[in-house]
């Protein structure tokens, strides 16, 4: 009952007085914050969130909004048309106490609400000069001193405004110094407002606005071409811009001088102390470069300090690395542009030594290499370019020549590489690592592959772990340089002439008596049982596959060429015979092979798979042994207890190598990459990695996991001569010249002949196995390795998984295409 009663008293009183409009209500709060300041003692004290001010401000923005939100077609209501008219001049209002900051506290307010203003319509009219003049008289106030209390407010002021212009483009040119207000008018409040709002404050030059680092003419909106001119017709040009002129299509002719402001005063707010302050400018940078605009792009490439302050930020994290970081400690870092680890503020708390300092490299590293990949084309070539300056060239490569801090700045430089996605900062990279003259002209490339050669073992790490992600993040031309402009002449084909028969041979092989001789010797035979062991798990494998080796010439070609690499050491000396570690290589190496494939799918490459054509002399695989597979009967001979002991009067003999026939290439040798016929220049590059190889029982074993990767990394890049090279144990050579089977027999033959002579040297053998495979920490740390037996184990894996590499290239060469 009281309810009813209590409505209709309403209803009488609406009819009496009714209530006030949104409009009026507008006003009314205006009013109210006139008058405050109309009565104010410029000696108050007082805060403004103390007084009515920030409740004023605020209810008139909310009735904008619900106003918004009732408005039909895009049409403007009332109240925001009375600001876009300047009948109500609530913008240049926040702009006068954003520069007075009277009372106390009034400039934070001022931002915050010009900054909800902008975000919350959805029509914001920044193109009417009502609205972006007094926008950028505010912009002046922006990091007017460093580490301004408003920080926050003023960056998020800006990101607005980059969030506007990304939505319509042709709001960027408002914000270039061609469309500014000459520096007298930006510094000075407008009379009428001096008279509404009397603050006793004046506007000062602001030291570290970009705007005023620059001489503007007297008029400088004079000679501004609005539309762009077509031909040799001049376009319509200005003196002034229209107070309603859209921005949308204005197309300026910028000079040598101009300044894009919203990139600049972003730039200044990057060495504040507040990270989020930081990781906001961030973000407008980032829009504000990734407008399609090309007018705006060249101005921030050539008349902006951008990509040269963000590089320069880059460099000054790098210098701030300890020198004596642990380069293992580069690897485990897993860093993005806007990580801020909750530990991060706590300067004393660390991981490991050079812990924050290496944070803050990577960070800003993959903020440059996100903002290279979201920009305009034009500014990301300028910032890759610019990268590669200042950082690579400027700072970075100086280290890699110092062996004190090789190892550190490699390991850097490696994890760099390896975490960037940008294409043009990976070809900058790439550009800068192998060089683009003559191979004299690489001397970074050889400082690297020296350093690899040193005897300190961590630069010799590292510096193959930068080996090993250049080829995994490798362009074409990076890829060409360092590995196939030798092998693509082909030069290390060498056709051999038909030999005779060896009749002598040929019947000593087949001699009754010296196969009974054979069959007397025990370990001998179980090389023999060994072989065709491997052979019908071979051929088990094969025939899984589909491939008949007994009906197909190409079949029995790929079964020599795996024979080859599993029966390269001899059956004593292995650890762990085929396996089924075998079945998990062809398994890796489909996955990569596939994953090759797609990276170099767009290089222009000859597909044509080179698959040696063998004849065979006889069915057993014994008679088609590459040369150094020897066997331990060969070069030792068993004492009265069965151990072996080494043979001091005899020669080793070998077996002779097997050629094929092959379709060649038409492509003859070049002089430029062998020294004579008899020889072959494999390169910088493969030289180093076949001396490395070839002293495997001297060095660690991490030095041989890297080392043996970046091989078979190579091994399955799909080019036909690389292949070849690397794959084609029968491949027809000059005498001289060094292919990776060669260097193989010549490794195996050494472990041959030193592990035997070690004590018990089959149950070593087998406890290093078991101690590598379980990959137990304690052992890693522990200093007893033998390193004689661990480059066995890392030897004889290496067999099998190049013995997987080629046959999963020759499946998908004969696959259906």
């Amino acid at each position: 009952m009281l309810s009813r009663f209590s409505d209709v008293l309403q209803s009488a009183a609406d009819v009496l007085a009714p209530p006030a409009t949104r409009f009026e209500d507008f006003e009314y709060h205006w009013k109210m914050i006139l008058n405050f300041y109309q009565n104010y003692d410029d000696s108050s004290k007082i805060h403004v969130e103390d007084t009515r001010i920030p409740h004023h401000l605020h209810q008139m923005l909310q009735l904008i909004v619900d106003e918004e939100k009732e408005q039909q077609g895009g049409t403007v209501g009332p109240c925001l048309e009375a600001v876009v008219q300047r009948s109500i001049c609530v913008l240049d209002a926040l702009t006068a106490l954003a520069a007075a900051d009277r009372p106390p506290g009034a400039r934070s307010l001022a931002l915050t609400t010009g900054t909800a203003l902008l975000r919350r319509t959805r029509q914001p009219c920044v193109n009417s000069a009502h609205v972006y003049r007094p926008l950028q008289r505010m912009l002046i106030q922006c990091n007017e001193n460093p580490a301004s209390p408003t920080e926050k407010e003023e960056v998020e002021l800006l990101l607005t405004l980059c969030g506007l212009v990304r939505k319509e483009p042709g709001l960027a040119n408002i914000f270039t110094t061609p469309f500014v207000e000459d520096k007298t008018s930006l510094l000075s409040i407008p009379e009428d407002i001096q008279k509404l709002i009397p603050l006793k404050s004046k506007m000062h030059t602001p030291k570290k606005n970009p705007l005023f680092e620059i001489e503007l003419p007297t008029n400088p909106l004079r000679n501004v071409s609005i539309v762009r001119t077509n031909g040799k017709d001049d376009a319509t040009s200005s003196g002034s811009v229209p107070d309603d002129a859209s921005c949308k299509s204005h197309k300026t002719v910028y000079d040598d001088n101009d300044k894009f402001l919203l990139i600049d005063l972003l730039l200044s707010y990057l060495n504040s102390a507040d990270n989020q302050v930081v990781l906001r400018a961030c973000e407008g940078i980032m829009i504000v470069s990734s407008l399609p605009e090309d007018d705006i792009a060249n101005l921030v490439t050539s008349c902006s300090p951008a990509c040269e302050t963000i590089v320069d930020k880059l460099c000054a994290k790098y210098k701030c690395i300890p020198a004596n970081t642990e380069p293992t400690d580069v690897e485990h870092l897993n860093i993005t542009w806007a990580y801020v680890a909750q530990d991060f503020g706590d300067k004393s708390y660390s991981k490991f030594h050079g812990y924050r300092e290496l944070t803050s490299f990577f960070s800003w590293l993959d903020y440059c290499d996100t903002l290279m990949k979201e920009c305009h084309p034009t500014i990301a070539a300028h910032l890759s370019r610019t990268f590669r300056q200042n950082f690579l060239e400027g700072v970075a490569e100086a280290g890699i020549s110092d062996l004190h801090h090789a190892a550190l700045v490699t390991a850097i430089l490696a994890k760099c590489l390896k975490v960037v996605d940008s294409p043009d900062l990976i070809n900058e990279f790439s550009n800068w690592l192998v060089g683009e003259g003559d191979v004299s002209e690489w001397p970074l490339l050889h400082t690297l592959i020296s350093n690899c050669l040193t005897d300190n073992y961590d630069i010799t790490l590292e510096t193959l772990q930068f080996f090993q992600t250049i080829i995994e993040k490798g362009t074409s031309h990076s890829i060409h340089r360092l590995v196939l402009t030798r092998v693509c002449s082909r030069g290390y084909f060498s056709p051999q002439p038909a030999a005779p028969t060896d009749e002598r041979e040929r019947d000593r092989l087949n001699d009754v008596s010296l196969w009974r001789e054979r069959e007397r010797n025990r370990e001998a035979m179980k090389q023999l049982q060994h072989e065709d062991q491997v052979n019908s798990q071979i051929n088990e494998i094969l025939s899984h596959e589909g491939i008949d080796v007994h009906h197909t010439e190409t079949g029995e070609n790929i079964h020599r060429i795996i024979n080859s690499f599993l029966l390269l050491l001899p059956r004593a000396l292995q650890s762990d015979p085929v396996g089924a570690d075998y079945e998990h290589y062809i398994h890796d190496a489909h996955r990569h092979y596939q994953y090759w494939l797609d990276i170099t799918s767009t290089f222009n490459w000859p597909t044509d798979n080179i698959w040696p054509d063998t004849t065979a002399s006889s069915t057993h695989s014994y008679d088609s042994r590459p040369e150094a597979d020897i066997h331990l009967d060969e070069v030792f001979e068993p004492d009265k207890t069965g151990h072996y002991r080494y043979k001091t009067s005899e020669n080793n003999p070998t077996a002779e190598n097997n050629c094929c026939n092959e379709k060649c290439n038409s492509r003859t040798k070049s002089k430029d990459f062998s020294n004579s016929d008899d020889e072959f220049d494999e390169g910088p590059f493969f030289r180093m990695l076949f001396r490395l190889l070839l002293n495997m029982p001297s060095q660690p074993y991490q030095v041989n996991l890297h080392l043996t990767a970046i091989i078979s990394k190579l091994a399955l890049i799909p080019h036909q001569n690389l292949h070849e090279y690397l794959l084609n144990p029968m491949l027809p050579t000059a005498k001289k010249t060094q292919t990776l089977f060669k260097v193989l027999q010549e490794l195996a033959r050494r472990l041959t002949i030193e592990i035997p002579r070690l004590r018990n040297y089959k149950t070593v053998i087998e406890n290093t196995r078991l101690q590598l495979m379980s990959e137990d920490p304690i052992y890693d740390e522990s200093g007893d390795h033998n390193q004689l037996v661990e480059s066995l184990i890392v030897l004889e894996e290496f067999c099998k998984e190049l013995a997987a590499i080629a046959f999963v290239k020759y499946q998908h060469s004969i696959m259906p295409r």
